[in-house]
């Protein structure tokens, strides 16, 4: 396509259609560079197309070129005032810019010329919930779905700042409504799943997570959570195997061997409970909750002390006024007949 319009413009280097269907081609392979080039040539052809000063935003636009897209979108709005697609692409600008109210000002003058423009009342809706104006945000996307009530995800967005809102009721409403309308969109499953968690029904969670990963099983979250469900339940086995198949797709997450340290923590397991736990240790050295679980196991249920004591003190090592743990650290010293570093450790406490 793009051989057979530079061919029409050898033959014709005013050929203003074939200019700007070779920006279009540009465009269309992610090249922006030539796309603009193209839009200019076309533009020194003819200035007065309001379509090209517009094609040649959105290109500086994906280049993150955004104070030359808005000067190209004026100057198409100046040929085409009334375009609400032009004023919607000025409002984008403005949101990446983070220049939040210029962005609603011209989202809304998109919507003066166009008011069932779903778009736009989406874009506007996610600029109220990112300031936590939900109350605004809920009244764009009911707009929104009064005009296009067979559209999944402004259920899916609606049912979001509900969520952050912590209204989980209607949260877990209009998820429900995006999946009638999306039954096999595993995104919506795994977010009706997160709102479930969210309020402890862990079985219609387990059931979502499930139902996402069945259409997805490449959704590392859902294995995460689906193993935190059944963990809550304390059905540890299912849960180890969850968290097995969270491995396959990310193992280097401290979070899931310190996951699977638990679950066999709590079946007793505490030869692959202190394995899993060493192994997000090694992830994440400076935690404190699983050295303080690594020294549970060795100092209660192992009476491994010489073993408890060496992560006693690192937990001491960095924070040095955990009471807790100086009583542990007191014990061990104890039980390994350094009576010496047990009163050193007597005096510090004393101190405290």
């Amino acid at each position: 396509m793009i051989e057979r319009f530079k061919e029409a413009i050898k033959q014709d280097p005013n050929d203003l259609d074939s200019w700007i269907n070779l920006g279009d081609a540009y465009y269309d392979e992610e090249d922006f560079d030539h796309a603009i080039s193209c839009f200019k040539k076309a533009l020194d052809i003819n200035p007065y197309y309001s379509e090209v000063w517009n094609n040649l935003g959105l290109s500086y636009s994906m280049k993150g070129e955004l104070d030359n897209a808005i000067d190209s979108y004026f100057n198409a709005i100046k040929l085409d005032p009334e375009d609400a697609v032009i004023y919607y692409n000025i409002g984008f600008v403005y949101e990446e810019k983070e220049d939040f109210e210029k962005a609603l000002e011209y989202y809304n003058k998109s919507l003066e010329f166009d008011p069932s423009y779903t778009d736009v009342l989406n874009k506007i809706a996610i600029i109220y919930k990112d300031l936590e104006e939900f109350n605004n945000a809920i009244k764009s996307y009911e707009k929104a779905i009064r005009i296009n009530p067979d559209d999944p995800i402004l259920y899916n967005n609606l049912a979001a700042v509900y969520y952050d809102k912590k209204d989980y009721d209607n949260a877990m409403h209009f998820f429900k409504k995006a999946l009638e309308l999306a039954p096999h969109n595993a995104e919506l499953w795994y977010d009706l799943g997160d709102v479930a968690y969210e309020t402890a029904n862990y079985d219609l969670a387990i059931d979502s997570f499930t139902k996402a990963l069945q259409l997805d099983p490449y959704i590392l979250e859902a294995w995460n959570n689906l193993g935190l469900c059944y963990t809550f339940k304390k059905n540890y086995r299912k849960a180890i195997e969850c968290y097995e198949e969270a491995l396959k797709l990310e193992s280097d997450d401290p979070i899931l061997y310190d996951n699977l340290g638990f679950c066999y923590d709590a079946l007793q397991d505490y030869y692959n409970a202190l394995e899993y736990y060493k192994k997000a240790l090694d992830l994440n050295p400076q935690s404190v909750n699983i050295l303080r679980k690594i020294a549970i196991i060795y100092y209660y249920c192992e009476k491994d002390f010489a073993s408890a004591l060496k992560y006693y003190e690192k937990i001491i090592s960095l924070i040095p006024d955990e009471y807790d743990i100086i009583e542990n650290l007191i014990h061990c010293y104890e039980e390994l007949n350094d009576h010496e570093k047990a009163n050193k450790w007597r005096k510090i406490k004393v101190n405290e």
